[in-house]
C-alpha cells in the first residue's frame, strides 16, 4: 500500500467573500456572493447573475455517500471540509489521507469561465489567483496553485500570465471548451502560447469549464452528460494538434485534467488512423496526430482501473494520479484504498511515476523532491 503520494488534481472551495472583497470595486455589486435559502431553497448558495445560483456543498462533499447528499446540501459551508479554504485544516486532511503535496485548482471559479462579461470574468479570475497564492503560501512545499486565465483577450491574458509567473504559479488553468471565435487553434493565441512555452508552465484543461451559456451537465440527463464530460477537452486538445500548434511549440505541455484515462488508447488509435486517412490535408503536422499527444499531452485520473490497465498504450510517463479533494468524486478519505485497487499488479517503478514522479517532472518541482517522490510500503 502507498504511504504517501502527490496529487496532481486537487481543488479548493473558495471562501464566500473572496470576490466581494478582492474584485475591483466597480464589479463588487455583481460579484459572486453568498445568500442563504435562495429562492426558497434551503442552504447556502453562491449567487452571481446571470450564472445559475450554485450550492457550494457540491464542491466540499468528499466522502459523503449519494444517499446523504440531499440532506448534506442543506448544511451549507458549515458542513463542507474546512480544508477547502483553510490551509491549516487542509494539511491535516492531507496527512490523514497520505498525501505529501498537491497541485490544486479553483472550485466555484470553474463556473466563472462561463460568465458573459469578459472584463468581469478576467477580474474575477485575477481575484482568485491572488487568494490562491496566499492560501498556498502557508505550505509552499506542499501546496502548488494553478492560475486561472480567462482566455478572452490575448493581450490581457498574456499580461496576467506574466503576473502569475512572477507570483510563482506552476501552471495555468483555461476553459476546456472556448467559444468558436476563441478556439485555441486560432492564430490570435500564437504569442500567448510562445510565452507559456518559454515559461514552461503546463496548460491545464479541466472538465466543467465551458465558455458560454450551455452547461456541460444538464438536469435532463446528468448520467449521460457525465459520461461524455471528457469529450470537450479531447476536441480542444485535438484542434491544437491538427492546427500545428504543438508542432510550432514542441515544449508546450497540455494536461487533460479529471477527464480520466481509460478512453485515451482508443482515441489515440483513431487519431493515428485518421492521420493516415486525411494526413495530406494537414500539412501543419509533421507527425501523426497521436504522436503529438503521446509527446506533449498528459492526463490525470483518480479512480480508473481500466485506464491503469491500458497505461502502456498511453505512456506511463504521461499519467498522473490525483485525489480530487474536496469534491464528491474525490478518493478522500480513502485514497490509500483507491490507490491499491487501481494499482494492483503495477510495478513499483511505474507506481513511482504515476503517483508523483511525473508530476514532479511536468511541473518543475525537482528542487523540492530531489530524492524519492513517493514512499512505497507493502501492508
Amino acid at each position: 500500500m502507498v504511504t504517501q503520494v502527490l496529487s496532481a488534481d486537487s481543488h479548493v472551495l473558495e471562501p464566500p467573500d473572496l470576490w466581494t472583497t478582492r474584485m475591483e470595486k466597480r464589479f463588487r455589486d455583481r460579484a459572486p456572493h453568498l445568500e442563504q435559502n435562495y429562492n426558497g431553497q434551503e442552504g447556502d448558495f453562491i449567487v452571481c447573475p446571470p450564472l445559475r445560483h450554485f450550492n457550494p456543498t457540491g464542491l466540499g462533499n468528499a466522502g459523503i455517500p449519494p444517499e446523504e447528499q440531499e440532506k448534506f446540501a442543506k448544511g451549507g459551508y458549515a458542513v463542507c471540509r474546512p480544508g477547502s479554504w483553510d490551509p491549516v485544516e487542509r494539511l491535516k486532511d492531507m496527512d490523514f489521507d497520505g498525501l505529501g503535496a498537491e497541485i490544486f485548482y479553483c472550485g466555484y471559479g470553474m463556473g466563472l469561465f462561463s460568465h458573459p462579461d469578459d472584463e468581469f470574468q478576467r477580474d474575477a479570475h485575477r481575484a482568485y489567483n491572488d487568494w490562491a497564492a496566499e492560501y498556498a503560501s502557508y505550505a509552499p512545499k506542499r501546496l502548488f496553485p494553478i492560475a486561472n486565465i480567462s482566455m478572452t483577450d490575448p493581450q490581457k491574458d498574456l499580461e496576467e500570465l506574466h503576473r502569475v509567473r512572477k507570483m510563482g504559479f506552476r501552471g495555468i488553468f483555461i476553459s476546456n471548451d472556448p467559444l468558436p471565435e476563441r478556439r485555441y487553434d486560432n492564430p490570435l493565441w500564437e504569442n500567448f502560447w510562445t510565452a507559456v512555452e518559454e515559461y514552461d508552465m503546463p496548460v491545464n484543461i479541466h472538465i466543467l469549464t465551458v465558455q458560454g451559456s450551455t452547461p456541460q451537465v444538464s438536469a435532463r440527463n446528468p448520467l449521460v452528460d457525465g459520461v461524455l464530460l471528457p469529450i470537450p477537452a479531447f476536441r480542444t486538445i485535438a484542434e491544437m494538434i491538427t492546427s500545428g500548434t504543438l508542432e510550432k511549440h514542441p515544449n508546450l505541455k497540455l494536461i487533460s485534467v479529471e477527464n480520466d484515462i481509460g478512453w485515451i488508447p482508443n482515441f489515440l488509435k483513431r487519431m493515428d488512423w485518421y492521420s493516415y486517412r486525411f494526413g495530406p490535408r494537414y500539412p501543419e503536422m509533421k507527425l501523426q496526430a497521436g504522436d503529438y499527444w503521446r509527446r506533449q499531452v498528459f492526463a490525470t485520473f483518480q479512480d480508473d482501473e481500466p485506464g491503469v490497465r491500458c497505461r502502456d498504450m498511453i505512456g506511463v510517463t504521461q499519467l498522473m494520479w490525483g485525489s480530487d479533494y474536496p469534491h464528491f468524486d474525490s478518493t478522500f478519505p480513502k485514497s490509500r484504498e483507491a490507490i491499491e485497487r487501481n494499482f494492483a499488479g503495477v510495478p513499483d517503478d511505474e507506481r513511482e511515476l504515476i503517483l508523483g514522479g511525473n508530476m514532479v517532472r511536468v511541473y518543475g518541482l525537482q528542487e523540492l523532491f530531489a530524492d524519492h517522490v513517493t514512499e512505497m510500503a507493502a501492508v
